[in-house]
Formats: C-alpha cells, sequence, structure tokens
C-alpha cells in the first residue's frame, strides 16, 4: 500500500466517499475566510482529509486569548506576533505535505475577494462578523460558488450550506445588516471551545459532501442550530426572498465596495483594525528604517511591527494596520496617518 493509499485508507472503504471521492477531494480548492477557532478546525479537518488545495486568509495575527479555542497556534506564535494564516499554513503543512496550502495574511474585501475566490470550488466562513458574511453572500451568488456560513457564540453554534445558484442566500435569513453593537461578540459573551469544534465539523462535513458530488442539495437552506452545553440540536428550513437584493435582484452592494469600513474594534481583542485609503503595496523595509526613532522595529516578509510605550502596530503589506491595545478608533485612524500616512 502507497503512503496515499495508506493516508486515505479510512476514506477509501467509507462507502459515502470511496477512492472515487477522494479523488475528487484531491482535486478541490477550498477558501477558509477567517484562520480563528472555526477557521483552525476546518482547515485542520480539510487538509487531513486530502483537499487538494487550501486559501487561509486571516487579517489578524495570534494572541494570548486565541489559544483557548483555536488550534494549530502555539505560546511562540502569539510571542513572535506571527499572522494566523501564516501560523496555520506552517501547522498544516507537518500534518500534510502533499497538499498546497496558500497563506494570505490580509484582509478579505470587496477590492480582493474576486482574486481570492478564483477558481476555488467552495468557501467556507469562518469570519467574525456580518459585513464580510454578506461580502461571501455576494460573491457567491455572483461567481456561483457554494459557500458554508458558520458562528459560534457562548455555547451556541449554527451552520448553514448555501449553494450560489438556487434556492436562498444569506440575505433571505438576515435581511439587512443588524446595527452596530447589537449583536452578542466573542468579547462580551464568551464561547465554548467545544461548540466551535462542532460547528466546525458540521462545516467539513459539508464541505466534503458537496465536494465529493454526494447530493449537497439535499442539505441546502437547512440552517442547523445546536447547544453545547444543554445537548440540544434543532433544524429550520431558510425560505428564498422572492423580493432578496442579492439572490433574487442581484445587487452586489458589498462586493462593490458600500459596506466598507475604515476602522473597526477586533473581535476577542482589545485592538482596532484601519484601513487604508486605497489599498496599495508599501515598502516595509524603507517604513522600518523610517521607523526605528519611533520605537522597537521588526520586520518580516509580508508584515512589520512597531513597539512603542504606547501602543502597538502591525501593519501588513496591503497597508492595512492593527494597533493592539487601543479601543478608540479615532486614535487609532490618527496614528496611522502620523506614522504610515494616508
Amino acid at each position: 500500500m502507497s503512503g496515499t493509499e495508506e493516508r486515505y485508507n479510512r476514506h477509501h472503504i467509507l462507502e459515502a466517499i470511496g477512492k472515487d471521492g477522494q479523488e475528487r477531494l484531491s482535486r478541490s480548492k477550498v477558501l477558509i475566510v477567517g484562520c480563528g477557532a472555526l477557521g483552525t478546525h476546518s482547515a485542520e479537518y480539510l487538509a487531513r482529509g486530502g483537499i487538494g488545495e487550501l486559501r487561509l486568509v486571516d487579517r489578524d495575527f495570534v494572541d494570548w486569548s486565541n489559544l483557548q479555542r483555536q488550534i494549530g497556534f502555539t505560546e511562540e506564535d502569539v510571542r513572535n506576533g506571527t499572522p494566523k494564516a501564516l501560523a496555520l499554513k506552517k501547522h498544516l503543512e507537518k500534518a500534510n505535505s502533499s497538499i498546497t496550502i496558500i497563506a494570505e495574511p490580509t484582509e478579505f474585501q470587496f477590492f480582493n475577494a474576486e482574486k481570492l475566490a478564483r477558481d476555488v470550488d467552495l468557501i467556507i466562513d469562518a469570519s467574525d462578523n456580518i459585513p464580510t458574511r454578506f461580502l461571501i453572500n455576494d460573491l457567491s451568488w455572483k461567481l456561483s460558488i457554494p459557500w458554508i456560513y458558520g458562528g459560534a457564540i457562548e455555547t451556541r453554534g449554527h451552520a448553514l450550506f448555501l449553494s450560489g445558484r438556487d434556492g436562498p442566500c444569506l440575505r433571505c435569513y438576515m435581511g439587512e445588516p443588524p446595527p452596530p453593537g447589537t449583536l452578542q461578540t466573542c468579547d462580551t459573551a464568551g464561547v465554548l471551545g467545544p461548540a466551535v469544534a462542532m460547528v466546525s465539523s458540521i462545516q467539513a462535513s459539508m464541505a466534503i459532501r458537496s465536494l465529493t458530488g454526494a447530493q449537497p442539495e439535499l442539505f441546502c437552506g437547512r440552517l442547523f442550530r445546536l447547544d453545547a452545553w444543554e445537548m440540544e440540536w434543532k433544524e429550520s428550513r431558510i425560505e428564498s426572498d422572492p423580493d432578496c437584493q442579492v439572490c433574487s435582484r442581484r445587487n452586489f452592494d458589498f462586493l462593490d465596495g458600500k459596506g466598507q469600513l475604515n476602522s473597526e474594534s477586533l473581535c476577542g481583542r482589545q485592538a482596532i483594525q484601519v484601513h487604508p485609503r486605497s489599498p496599495n503595496d508599501v515598502d516595509l523595509q524603507a517604513l522600518a528604517c523610517r521607523l526605528e526613532s519611533v520605537g522597537k522595529v521588526e520586520c518580516h516578509p509580508r508584515y512589520l511591527r512597531l513597539t512603542t510605550e504606547d501602543f502597538a502596530m502591525t501593519l501588513f503589506d496591503d497597508q492595512r494596520a492593527i494597533f493592539d491595545g487601543l479601543t478608540d478608533a479615532s486614535k487609532a485612524r490618527s496614528l496611522y496617518s502620523r506614522y504610515v500616512g494616508d
């Protein structure tokens, strides 16, 4: 038995997948948006399961609060301030060196979404905010790419497969974005690690079933909800809205950039993310030299980190910055303008 046959033997003998199904998985490409709790678990299952190509997109870097529920990260990643996408790629390559793993330590935004999703067969939502999910929903329906919505908060979680072609979309379920501050976050409510694992297991199972062609339409539009503490499971069906802005009228406002934010707080962290007015590449090495008089500077191929007595800034090569320890967005934007420019 060859190494490949031995590695995937349990899939080969599984009637639901078999060798033909495994071959389909090996030719599949999956985009995972978010490398936090849901993203790390889903990526682990799919990488070990033999998905041909995984694209990992995340805007943040590893911190101590992540280690409670986000697998694949270490204390060394925290001390080094490693971007999550790069840290997860390194971890997964040790588990399966035969697949292609592409790490993109960047923000998933309207101006790069189509490029990041080019040629993928499926998208997994592992983000932490509604605007990103609405952006994925727009992208899914414009390019006819199936995607799997998921979320977890406190002890509860939910998952929903959406085809991007037939049936309902996320806007049929949610309508308009809720006002800021009305939804619970992991900052304010916390989250149980096993609840995350249960949701991501459902997402990964949906992904594998879809990619092997095993009638994914059977669970399209079925919202699965669970409570990992009370051991409760519920299911409901989402109906298509004939007046939906996205799947009926094909208005892709979020993909057109109308949902763009200049700055925002990050879930689970005391941190503010600032976006450039117009995204461009930045010469990190040159900027690092200019910032040496401001504080301690560490320059890496895809990002630099500036640490001062008052704040820490991580600037990525797309000019996006995260100010750690800040909760005031106006102060973060002011510091960005001072040290990076407008």
